[in-house]
Parts: structure tokens; C-alpha cells; sequence
């Protein structure tokens, strides 16, 4: 079973139909490592939400404004970073495998995820000691640079 498949069943059950694309679940999950840059301090505060639901929405292809289903879509992105968030510990692995896979040999897509990583940390007054850490954690077991220069 893909790790994709494994996803869609943890966040939905197995046999229910899923909300959400193959393409935007992975999206969902390439976006995982900035939740838990968001959430490494205890405080996963307002800026953290609103700038996962901003990416939440980027990731829409319409107007969340004027189109039910892009509203909907938007919703249930940010739900299930939240879902995957709360249950890390069991699907953290299984999604770096993902990842890694996704960013293999491409240098562009790995920079893109470190820049997200810092857009992140920097919501809240700057990035923490504790949130560099989590990004250091991150890009070393992704196998990529930490930082974005």
C-alpha cells in the first residue's frame, strides 16, 4: 500500500471517500512540516492558523470568496493539517518517506520547502531558538539544507 493510501485511511477510514485529490492530499502533506514548525514551541498561536489556512486557501485552484466548493476544499486542507498535526507521532515518518521521495533530485522543490519552513517560524516575532531546531530536525531527516541561502 502507497504511504498516500496509508494517509487516506488513517485521516478518513478505509473504504470512505475521500474529500480531497491525490494531488491536494499531497500538497496537504508536503505541507506537513510547517505545522510542526508552527506547533514545536507549545504555542501554536493565531498568526500560526491563519498562515496555514493562507496556505491552505494558496493551495486552491478557485475563489474562496465567490466558489463553494474552493471554500470547502480550503476548509478541508486546513483540517486535515490539524488531523495530521494531532497525530504526528504515528504518521510523521510515513510522510517525510513521501516527501522525500516527491523532492528526490529536485533542488527547487527542496528549497521551496525550506523557504516555507522559515516563512513559517517568522510568523511569530521571528524565528525561536526552539523553532530553528524543529526546522534543523526537519531538513536532516528530509535530507536536505536547513537553511535558505
Amino acid at each position: 500500500m502507497s504511504n498516500l493510501n496509508i494517509i487516506k485511511n488513517k485521516l478518513y477510514g478505509e473504504g470512505v471517500e475521500v474529500p480531497l485529490t491525490d494531488d491536494e492530499l499531497i500538497s496537504v502533506c508536503l505541507t506537513f512540516p510547517g505545522t510542526l514548525v508552527a506547533a514545536c514551541d507549545g504555542d501554536f498561536d493565531n498568526d500560526e492558523r491563519l498562515t496555514m489556512l493562507d496556505i491552505s486557501e494558496s493551495l486552491s485552484d478557485g475563489d474562496e470568496a465567490t466558489d463553494s466548493d474552493a471554500r470547502l476544499g480550503s476548509a478541508e486542507r486546513y483540517r486535515a493539517f490539524m488531523w495530521l498535526l494531532d497525530n504526528k507521532k504515528d504518521l510523521e515518518d510515513i510522510i517525510f518517506s513521501g516527501i522525500k521521495e516527491i523532492i528526490a533530485n529536485d533542488d527547487q522543490a527542496s528549497a521551496n520547502l525550506v523557504s516555507m519552513l522559515h516563512e513559517v517560524a517568522e510568523t511569530s516575532d521571528g524565528i525561536s531558538n526552539v523553532e530553528m531546531e524543529e526546522i534543523k530536525r526537519i531538513s536532516e531527516k528530509l535530507g536536505i539544507k536547513a537553511s535558505i541561502n
